[in-house]
């Protein structure tokens, strides 16, 4: 049986043993690519609540890790961000970035909310979006599914190189973040007024 015609789709599948993908990264010709991450999670909130909690960019240096400040430029005419940024910051690393955000709630009639935000500031990243979809779950009543879409493209190869190993992680630490804080504000709530 012969098998000539078959063709590799996956280059590194070619390297010579002991050669390393990561340091081709930061070759100059090599193109740098844009990352994408989806990360799904059920959140134990209403839709509304998860809502509030990830509109308001203001708050999020007091429950993001790394997150040393977060402030609102603008405002649109329901009081929720416009323009916003955050000031990120990691031992020797510190970065200050603004966006361009757009919330919507009841999005189609349904309460499906969605939060997108695109960075202005081009210093650190080519691209840098992430998108938030907040919908009702659909067993659970006091539960939302969220999607966390995050897509980004360093202008530094090293960057890229280094976050290719640590986004997803990071990822869900933010995710996690969100998530205990739509918890506290919760119990907050409900130890100020029970029933």
């Amino acid at each position: 049986m012969s098998y000539v015609g078959v063709r590799c789709l996956n280059r590194s599948l070619l390297r010579p043993f002991g050669t390393r993908g990561f340091f081709d990264q930061l070759n100059p010709f090599h193109e740098i690519k844009t990352q994408k991450y989806v990360l799904p999670k059920i959140i134990q909130g209403t839709p509304s609540q998860v809502y509030d909690v990830v509109s308001e960019v203001s708050k999020y240096h007091e429950f993001i890790p790394y997150c040393e400040d977060s402030f609102v430029n603008e405002r649109d005419d329901s009081n929720k961000p416009k323009v916003a940024g955050l000031r990120v910051g990691f031992k020797q690393y510190d970065e200050r970035f603004v966006c361009d955000v757009d919330c919507k709630s009841k999005v189609g009639g349904k309460e499906v909310y969605v939060v997108r935000a695109e960075s202005l500031s081009h210093n650190l990243f080519d691209i840098l979006s992430s998108q938030w979809t907040i919908s009702t779950h659909p067993t659970r009543k006091d539960a939302s599914t969220v999607e966390l879409l995050l897509k980004f493209k360093f202008k530094s190869r090293l960057y890229n190189s280094i976050s290719s190993i640590f986004a997803k992680s990071v990822t869900e630490l933010v995710m996690d973040a969100f998530a205990r804080r739509v918890y506290h504000l919760k119990k907050a709530a409900v130890l100020e007024n029970p029933q």
